[in-house]
């Protein structure tokens, strides 16, 4: 009598009765799970990690920053997921922060470019249910290769289920030369040290982490599927003929995403016993997607209307085309966009647009340069507040800016 033997939910051929035992105790040793059924005739090997349900998300507590590479942070989490499904475990990527998704595992993830530091730095956050010493030792192995310093601190904080947060910040690169030099290591570093948490004491169960397929190379396949020990020497003229293993790496959704922001500086003069207000900044339009974006169009909302000027680097629309050819700032210059702009500012909303078409490519920062906004009515009680929000008509998109400028001024009593 034949036993078929199973993997997951794969066959994987047949062993003979008597074997059974021994076949058992050796993939046990192995560190899978092994379940005989001699009433169907069949037994079921599991690995370590079949069963086991593995989160991996960016960490949504992180706040937004222009300097998170979302893109690149999405395709490290992609390869991790490709990593371990193929060890047998239940990976979900998640793209939403929710609560009740249960897990065996939660892996947040940060990737940050920051300009200004020499070297990379990976950043380790656990609580005390998630990390051994064996996927510690890991991470100071892996990023000691790749020239990362390494930083752990365990904190005390309320979760259901065993995390650790990993966050990176490297210096300013190319996202072609990240991913090249250190972006795939990443993945795998970060995949072997979840692989060293799930790692039982016994030092062969670490095999059962490995795909099985791999285990089907000591193994001889007849024609009626049956699976017999190999001698040695054929085994390993098998293994030069067998295919090599490639991962197929995965697809990245194009999006069209951009960040906007505000830096501005308060300028304050005392001209005949009164202030005088300005606030001089930029706008800066960041595209974090993958899509080129075309023809931003600016709304600087102020309130109150009628105690800020808005002015600047910005031409009316009547004189643009001239002036901006003129100073060969096609690519580069403003406009107000409509003839009414002057009674649009003093109702609160200013307007603005490219001179000529104006497209913005993914990791490309377009700015509006010498913002100069003025505080008409500086005595009395009030909250200065410009908003900003920047839209892409063709791509059907509109994003306000992530800080906006505020001002309280009070009255002397």
């Amino acid at each position: 009598m034949d036993i078929k033997v199973e993997v997951g939910d794969k066959g994987a051929g047949t062993i003979p009765y008597e074997s059974l035992p021994a076949f058992t105790y050796l993939f046990r040793e192995l560190g899978f799970e092994v379940q005989p059924d001699t009433e169907n005739q069949k037994v079921q090997l599991c690995s370590a990690l079949h069963g086991k349900r593995i989160v991996i998300s960016s960490d949504y507590d992180v706040k937004y920053n222009t300097f998170r590479k979302h893109l690149l942070e999405r395709k490290v989490l992609e390869y991790i997921q490709t990593f371990l499904s193929a060890c047998g475990a239940k990976v979900i990527l998640m793209d939403e922060k929710n609560e009740s998704e249960r897990a065996d595992f939660h892996v947040y993830f940060s990737l940050f470019e920051i300009p200004g530091i020499k070297e990379p730095i990976l950043e380790l956050v656990h609580n005390s249910k998630s990390a051994n010493k064996k996927l510690l030792d890991i991470f100071h192995y892996e990023c000691k290769s790749t020239g990362t310093k390494f930083k752990s601190n365990e904190v005390v904080r309320s979760a259901n289920n065993p995390f650790i947060n990993i966050q990176i910040m490297y210096p300013v690169t190319t996202a072609e030369d990240f991913w090249g030099k250190l972006g795939e290591k990443y993945a795998m570093s970060i995949t072997i040290g979840i692989l060293a948490r799930f790692h039982e004491s016994s030092p062969l169960s670490v095999l059962s982490l490995v795909p099985i397929e791999i285990f089907s190379n000591i193994f001889v396949h007849s024609e009626n599927n049956e699976i017999n020990l190999e001698p040695a020497m054929q085994k390993e003229k098998r293994l030069s003929e067998k295919k090599k293993f490639l991962l197929k790496k995965p697809t990245i959704t194009k999006r069209k995403e951009a960040e906007v922001f505000l830096d501005y500086h308060i300028f304050i003069e005392e001209l005949e016993g009164r202030n005088k207000i300005k606030l001089i900044g930029n706008l800066h339009i960041k595209n974090i997607g993958t899509e080129i974006l075309r023809n931003p169009v600016i709304c600087l909302r102020s309130s109150p209307s009628e105690s800020i000027k808005i002015s600047g680097q910005i031409l009316p629309p009547n004189v643009a085309e001239t002036l901006g050819v003129m100073k060969n700032e096609e690519t580069k210059g403003w406009k107000y966009m409509n003839e009414e702009w002057f009674e649009e500012m003093e109702r609160g909303e200013t307007w603005i647009c490219p001179i000529q078409s104006k497209n913005i490519n993914p990791r490309q920062t377009e700015s509006l340069t010498n913002l100069q906004i003025s505080v008409l009515q500086p005595e009395e009680n009030s909250n200065i507040r410009v908003e900003a929000f920047v839209f892409f008509k063709e791509q059907d998109l509109e994003i306000s800016s992530s800080n906006q400028i505020s001002l309280l001024l009070t009255k002397k009593q």
